[in-house]
């Protein structure tokens, strides 16, 4: 199997109210049934160190706790386990998340090589010889794999690429030939982002989908981390998705800053959730690695 979902519908093309009416139907019978799996993976909890943060509130929560999570990655424990990066991120976009959220040191990098589907006008503005955007096909994985990455990222990539196993097979492919270790982080959608965005993408990651991934790196090279919780879903359901439905209008946009401040330091605290109920996931695997080094990776990554 090449997807992780049983059904795949494409929710990022136009679609009218039926066809909208069955992607919900079909994602959340597949949530439901596929969250009464048994795990086959290792949870993090994630508690912020850093606390003060310059929020953007023109971005949705979920984009605040990816940025509060890319933030508080301890990079300098990542160079020490695996030496400088060779970066491959999917779905880069015009690369500007990169720059100014993912924020990794220069002196960490050895090469960065950022692919999409689309091909962005401001790629020519920030390339150079060791940090390249290239525009590929979203399938041919094994095209864009080097040997040499020992990095690879994403956010909010792999819900829109319709073969994600093939993806990690590929990345498990090209690991085994090399025997180099290889650390993997991906932001990714949890089964309530069918509610909060509606037709995104072709899924959700449920506690399956995460499994059959797991089963491709090894059920313990692979660790999910939450993101979120049911309250910061509802502010995100009372002031954007019903009122977009509604009024065709983002109502986060308007709220006074003593509501901003209320709802970042929520966002900092990281309550904790269910992976059903919480805001968005992020999945880490590292291969190649000894159960000490994973351990004392997974430990100090986040301080």
């Amino acid at each position: 199997m090449k997807s992780s979902s049983f059904i795949n519908i494409n929710g990022d093309i136009k679609q009218n109210k039926f066809s909208i009416f069955i992607y919900i139907l079909i994602n959340f019978f597949q949530n439901i049934y596929y969250s009464l799996f048994i795990k086959k993976f290792e949870y993090v909890k994630f508690i912020p160190k850093k606390k003060k943060y310059y929020f953007n509130n023109n971005q949705s929560i979920s984009r605040k706790l990816c940025g509060v999570f890319w933030r508080n990655v301890n990079w300098k424990i990542i160079y020490n386990s695996i030496g400088r990066f060779n970066i491959c991120e999917i779905g880069a976009g015009d690369g500007s998340y990169f720059k100014s959220d993912i924020l990794i040191k220069k002196k960490y990098i050895k090469k960065y090589q950022g692919f999409d589907v689309v091909k962005y006008k401001n790629w020519n503005k920030i390339q150079n010889k060791n940090h390249q955007f290239k525009k590929f096909n979203g399938i041919n994985f094994e095209n864009i794999i080097s040997k040499n990455n020992n990095l690879f990222l994403s956010q909010s990539c792999l819900e829109h690429v319709k073969y994600d196993l093939k993806f990690f097979h590929d990345i498990k492919k090209k690991v085994n030939k090399s025997k180099k270790k290889v650390i993997s982080i991906h932001c990714l959608p949890s089964p309530f982002c069918l509610f909060t965005y509606l037709t995104h993408g072709y899924r959700q990651y449920n506690l399956e989908n995460l499994n059959k991934i797991s089963k491709i790196l090894g059920s313990k090279n692979t660790f999910v981390i939450k993101l979120g919780n049911s309250k910061l879903n509802f502010e995100h359901l009372k002031k954007t998705t019903i009122p977009l439905i509604l009024k065709k209008k983002n109502l986060m946009r308007d709220q006074n800053e003593a509501y901003f401040k209320n709802l970042n330091s929520l966002i900092v605290k990281n309550l904790s959730s269910s992976l059903f109920m919480c805001s968005f996931i992020v999945l880490v695997s590292l291969i190649n690695f000894s159960e000490k080094e994973k351990k004392k990776i997974i430990e100090k990554i986040f301080s």
